[in-house]
């Protein structure tokens, strides 16, 4: 028992806690810290006076997600006064603090970019690709949506958008509605998972 005890308080302390695994709409994301690009810790649950979490998957170099985050800006501007937090998570293990913290200052990223050098976070929500983005319903930490902002982007080029998934999802909880599209298809750079690829070829 006494082991068990200790155990528990060597997870409390660490400052990425694995979350409950929430890979589709529906599952409960669990708490989790981590910090971000200078230093300051973010942890989930203090965020529960919100009406969601928006955190889209970033990655050192991944053009996607730099064509991406004009269009986050504009999202978080226009509801981030309606209670709405915005993050951005790199579970890529090639990319450091310092790399991190470089990219935002070069690229003029002002998000909090969580650093999951871990990757235990990305493991619990399933990440595969950059840009993809999860909202989060703080009422009961249910995962709502996840997917791609909108349909603008794709491999070969961008296009007007024609679906606004993100805002579409944050109105409906902004409105205490139910979400109605809670998944779609995307685009964005592979993020390797050793552990979890290890896992899998067992």
């Amino acid at each position: 028992m006494k082991s068990v005890l200790s155990l528990l308080a060597v997870l409390a302390m660490t400052s990425a806690a694995a979350p409950a695994f929430a890979t589709v709409p529906g599952e409960t994301v669990g708490n989790f810290r981590l910090s971000d690009q200078s230093g300051t810790s973010h942890e989930l649950y203090h965020s529960s006076d919100r009406k969601a979490v928006v955190m889209m998957i970033q990655g050192n170099g991944c053009p996607i997600v730099r064509q991406a985050l004009p269009s986050l800006k504009e999202v978080r501007d226009s509801y981030q006064a309606q209670g709405v937090e915005f993050l951005l998570l790199n579970p890529n293990l090639q990319d450091n603090r310092e790399a991190v913290a470089k990219e935002a200052e070069e690229f003029g990223i002002d998000f909090p970019i969580l650093v999951d050098s871990k990757q235990a976070v990305g493991e619990a929500l399933g990440v595969q690709r950059t840009s993809e983005v999860f909202v989060i319903d703080p009422k009961d930490w249910k995962l709502v949506y996840r997917g791609p902002m909108d349909d603008r982007l794709s491999y070969e080029r961008q296009r007007p958008a024609t679906r606004h998934y993100l805002t579409d999802a944050l109105d409906s909880l902004v409105a205490g509605q139910p979400v109605k599209v809670s998944t779609a298809d995307g685009v964005g750079c592979i993020v390797n998972f050793p552990e979890r690829n290890k896992k899998k070829a067992h």
